[in-house]
């Protein structure tokens, strides 16, 4: 809950819905002189609506570049972490139409694929926990409806609506685009759209990996070159991208650019082949193809003492 009127309605509606205890996590960011005076005001409104709440600091030193993603991360990361202190299996997140809208409109630009413009997933996995974002078919101004409706005073951050930021100046021109056909509705049409494809594409993408991978020990994968040559290319990639995934676990896919790159290279006609990517190690011999953790970029070693478990390289 960052005290914005999309959190505080869905603060609002989980009180209200909810059966189980539940506790709000309030991530005090340090990017504004008042974010720290913000955050215990954000509590006290939430202890009115008899939500326990914790805040989150996030100690760090002073960003110079690509603020928003790295905020992004590091609030994730505090998220994660008090999720699992308080043993909560699910995490509500408040994104909504307008959110979606944009983030699809970002990727259009961007030129990404399907994957990229199905949007924001309503429910997700990431570390061991459901990330949940009931709004995402819900427009910001019935959130600030419901907050008006029930007397919950928002917390305004003057840097959502800055121009210095690719979301602040969409916004400015988002009623441009409407008017001419691309509102927050076709928008999200469109994500809904590309989801359908993107699920019909990994359907058939675990059908062929079924066949032609095999999980060996240790953490491989060895996938049949002839198949993965013979397979229609956008199966072919998804079958890579999704194998690299396995073998090193990241949020976020490949690169298509590097990705593309390093199927032509281990479906060409040249055997021996050695490449990196991905964190990963692909091996080439004439019939197969092997994905392995890359060795420079495994994270430290760790003690093992006998009969203990230890998590080395989020496995």
């Amino acid at each position: 809950v960052s005290g914005g009127p999309d959190s505080m309605a869905l603060a609002f509606c989980v009180k209200r819905w909810a059966e189980r205890p539940c506790v709000a996590f309030i991530v005090e960011h340090g990017l504004r002189s008042e974010s720290a005076a913000e955050a215990v005001e954000v509590q006290k409104r939430l202890q009115g609506m008899g939500i326990m709440s914790e805040i989150l600091p996030w100690k760090h030193a002073k960003i110079s570049q690509k603020i928003h993603e790295v905020a992004r991360e590091a609030r994730y990361s505090l998220l994660f972490e008090a999720c699992r202190r308080h043993g909560a299996s699910d995490l509500l997140l408040a994104h909504h139409a307008g959110d979606q809208a944009e983030t699809i409109l970002m990727r259009l630009a961007k030129g990404s694929g399907i994957d990229g413009l199905a949007g924001i997933p309503q429910v997700s996995d990431r570390e061991g926990l459901r990330l949940l974002r009931p709004f995402l078919t819900v427009s910001k101004e019935r959130l600030q409806a419901t907050c008006a409706q029930a007397n919950l005073a928002p917390v305004t951050d003057p840097s959502n609506a800055s121009e210095k930021y690719a979301r602040g100046r969409l916004r400015k021109i988002m009623p441009l685009l409407a008017a001419e056909g691309l509102t927050v509705e076709s928008l999200i049409a469109l994500g809904a759209r590309a989801r359908e494809a993107k699920e019909a594409l990994d359907c058939v993408t675990c059908e062929f990996l079924d066949k032609a991978a095999k999980d060996e020990e240790g953490g491989c994968i060895l996938l049949d070159r002839a198949a993965l040559r013979a397979a229609p290319r956008a199966i072919a990639l998804r079958a890579l991208a999704l194998s690299l995934r396995v073998v090193h676990d990241d949020p976020y896919p490949p690169e298509y650019a590097a990705l593309s790159s390093l199927l032509e290279a281990v479906t060409g006609h040249e055997a021996d082949v050695t490449r990196t990517l991905y964190g990963c190690l692909a091996s080439v011999t004439e019939k197969r193809i092997m994905l392995m953790r890359e060795p420079s970029a495994a994270s430290e070693s760790l003690p093992l003492p006998a009969g203990a478990t230890v998590l080395w390289d989020n496995r």
